[in-house]
């Protein structure tokens, strides 16, 4: 269905307060079940524009109390030009006022605002270690499991740069797929999205991360890439199984990669130059 706002328009602070209200009444009248309404809670408070917000309460019944509808932006060219005229007029009313009053004005002494030294402040540092390493890894999977109660996902890719990305299935809804991104913390990248009922899923709670985090902190050199470091790990699955790949690069882009199954068992190796 075609949202009725413009894909770009911002979504407020109050747009997000009044999606929520509409949620917790849908999961209070039994219209979504505990697990709906607290995805789709989620996708409501990172929602970026009103249509991300309208996909989430599109087929709900509301409340006769329910808050209005936040309204479509409005062509505001015409109006510009008098709100201008009059602002400069309220303006230009002000400085003469104030030209003309300030000469009986009593001078009046302005406190000093006291100067903090930012340089001496202790920054507070949270520990993120690099998702291609075997202790970023479990980081990222006990960071995971935390919010999503689970370890199931479609695809996981995790990049050497420190962030990653994912596609899983809404909660109770196979039907429907968000895609998610990492840096520390999840952030959905877009709107719900069809997904097949049938996808293939990677359960990560299946892997052995002590046999397959020697393999990457090894890959390097079992690539024979000259220099190479790990660039990024993808988890995928299909008909014939889960999937491991390590992929290990330079900076003349020199690469190969290897695919391991879930216990580490290597399936396949890809060496530079072969």
């Amino acid at each position: 269905m075609a949202s009725r706002y413009p894909s770009n328009t911002r979504a407020r602070d109050v747009d997000r307060t009044n999606t929520s209200a509409l949620l917790d009444a849908a999961f209070g009248d039994g219209q979504i079940n505990e697990s709906e309404h607290r995805a789709m809670s989620d996708l409501a408070a990172e929602a970026r524009t009103l249509a991300d917000l309208e996909v989430l309460v599109s087929d709900l019944q509301r409340p006769s109390d329910a808050p209005p509808d936040a309204r479509p932006p409005r062509d505001t060219a015409k109006h510009w030009f008098p709100a201008a005229v009059a602002v400069a007029a309220i303006v230009a009313a002000v400085g003469a006022f104030t030209l003309v009053d300030s000469d009986d004005a009593q001078a009046t002494v302005t406190p000093v605002a006291q100067q903090v030294d930012f340089d001496s402040v202790e920054p507070l540092v949270v520990a993120t270690p690099n998702p291609v390493t075997p202790e970023g890894m479990k980081v990222f999977l006990d960071r995971y499991r935390a919010k999503f109660g689970d370890l199931i996902v479609d695809d996981l890719t995790l990049y050497e740069g420190g962030h990653a990305s994912l596609e899983r299935a809404l909660p109770l809804e196979p039907n429907r797929m968000v895609s998610y991104d990492y840096r520390g913390g999840f952030t959905p990248s877009r709107t719900p999205t069809t997904r097949k009922v049938d996808t293939p899923v990677f359960d990560l709670s299946t892997l052995n991360l002590d046999r397959i985090g020697g393999t990457v902190v090894g890959a390097p050199v079992s690539l024979g890439v000259p220099d190479g470091e790990v660039s990024h790990i993808s988890f995928e699955a299909d008909e014939d199984g889960p999937t491991v790949s390590i992929y290990v690069t330079n900076e003349f882009s020199e690469s190969g990669h290897m695919e391991l199954d879930p216990s580490g068992a290597p399936l396949s190796v890809y060496p530079f130059g072969r």
